[in-house]
């Protein structure tokens, strides 16, 4: 992943001129190359290859507000021709380049409030950055934190408003977003990932999170409401537990749990998205975690399910129209997870590692699902035509699939500080039963390499 940005000291100034000199700037240049050795699900392989970064400037604070603004860009070099059939423009768009400020935003900030109004970065559960690309997901609205026990940090952060790292003991997190700029576009539009062009009314998101101490036990808890406007509704909690033990080890464990029930916010819309095939969402995931770290390592078991609700979206489907597989259900891999292949379960291991003095960084995780209404592969949920909303009528009952992730990351500040390089690779497969050759053979690698300096 390219990584979050980092934190500025929180400069208070007596005039605004002042807070104009203190302005503070963060950056990051870059390489990335990926590869998408995809045959059964498109029948070809593609790759891309892009140069670019971002530079974000914020002012010092003067009573209480500052500004940000952040330029980000892609540029394919022309490594790759457009006119190949294997090009892909996930990296770059359609033009070979992307270039826009996805964050211009005014800030209000004390130690118990932080309210951002404009183009702006947030990290929640189902609606965040997605940011694997140089362009992360960006929403046109306000945003704000309230720390309700405790204060937060007094540090000025340009990162991605968020509750994940709030220092506060409790805190609300609160959004009204009419606007969205997603990772292949350079300028934001009404629409979302379901309606194409078509403009909605945006979404709103309220969370909050408490994280202490109960006993000797470390808890974190956090519950979320989303409208998406015209769409569905959706209620999302998660409760984490960390039991330390002696010598730096822990035995960890987590749960979640996710609700749409019955929740169509248009029906229209619904109808539109899947051909007037389906009216209604309705759909629930069931999750947890147990693991057990130790020093620099951790390994976890995991697993979520999802029942079956006849005659609504995906037969009990999620609708997400902010985010991606990004990691927020247990069992998520890079391009698969059970939200998206709908109805049925998963399971499997993650492990985590580092070595050589924590300078590379090593992440494995083995999922396997079953999906009760398969398709050989999750990028076929991309498509909504068929019935129930389901790409196609012809689906396979109770396919299994696997995924297999392995990442690694080392830093090499040691050469020149800021400097890293990453490896993402992903395989996936799916089994499909005998008597459903049309998909058969269903095999998915992707490989994502990224060289990248921060300053």
């Amino acid at each position: 992943m390219i990584s979050l940005f980092g934190l500025a000291p929180l400069a208070h100034a007596q005039s605004l001129g002042d807070a104009l000199r203190q302005t503070t700037f963060q950056g990051m240049i870059g390489a990335i190359h990926f590869d998408y050795a995809n045959n059964g699900h498109t029948s070809k392989s593609t790759h891309s290859f892009a140069i670019g970064g971002h530079l974000i400037a914020h002012t010092g604070s003067f009573n209480g507000f500052s500004v940000g603004l952040g330029g980000y860009t892609a540029q394919s070099l022309g490594l790759y021709s457009k006119n190949d059939t294997h090009y892909d423009s996930e990296l770059t768009g359609s033009y070979f380049g992307i270039q826009s400020f996805r964050q211009a935003y005014l800030q209000y900030q004390t130690p118990k409030v932080e309210i951002r109004f404009g183009r702006q970065l947030i990290q929640t559960p189902y609606a965040n950055q997605d940011y694997y690309t140089f362009n992360p997901r960006a929403f046109m609205g306000v945003a704000g934190v309230v720390n309700v026990l405790g204060n937060g940090s007094d540090k000025v952060d340009a990162g991605a408003l968020s509750l994940e790292d709030n220092p506060a003991a409790f805190s609300v997190f609160m959004t009204r977003m009419f606007d969205y700029e997603s990772r292949y576009s350079s300028s934001f539009t009404a629409a979302n990932r379901y309606s194409g062009t078509k403009p909605t009314n945006g979404f709103i998101a309220i969370g909050a999170r408490y994280h202490g101490d109960v006993g000797s036990m470390q808890m974190t808890a956090q519950a979320w409401y989303y409208d998406f406007y015209q769409y569905a509704q959706m209620v999302y909690g998660q409760l984490d537990v960390v039991q330390p033990l002696s010598n730096g080890q822990a035995i960890f464990g987590a749960v979640q749990a996710l609700t749409e029930g019955n929740s169509a916010g248009n029906s229209n819309n619904i109808a539109a998205l899947t051909n007037n095939n389906v009216g209604s969402v309705n759909a629930h995931v069931y999750g947890a975690k147990l693991g057990y770290s130790f020093g620099d390592g951790s390994i976890a078991l995991v697993g979520d399910y999802a029942p079956t609700e006849y005659n609504s979206f995906h037969h009990g489907g999620v609708v997400h129209p902010y985010n991606d597989n990004t990691g927020t259900s247990f069992t998520d891999t890079m391009q698969t997870g059970i939200a998206n292949l709908g109805p049925g379960y998963a399971y499997g291991v993650t492990t985590s590692y580092a070595f050589l003095n924590k300078k590379l960084k090593v992440d494995v995780s083995y999922i396997r699902y079953l999906a009760r209404y398969g398709f050989g592969g999750d990028s076929r949920n991309y498509t909504y035509g068929g019935a129930y909303g389901f790409s196609s009528t012809n689906y396979i009952p109770n396919q299994q699939l696997w995924a297999l992730d392995a990442s690694a990351s080392y830093d090499l500040s040691s050469v020149l500080k800021g400097l890293s390089v990453a490896e993402d690779t992903d395989i996936a497969q799916a089994e499909n039963r005998a008597g459903y050759t049309q998909y058969n053979h269903n095999p998915y690698f992707s490989s994502r390499f990224y060289l990248e300096y921060n300053f």
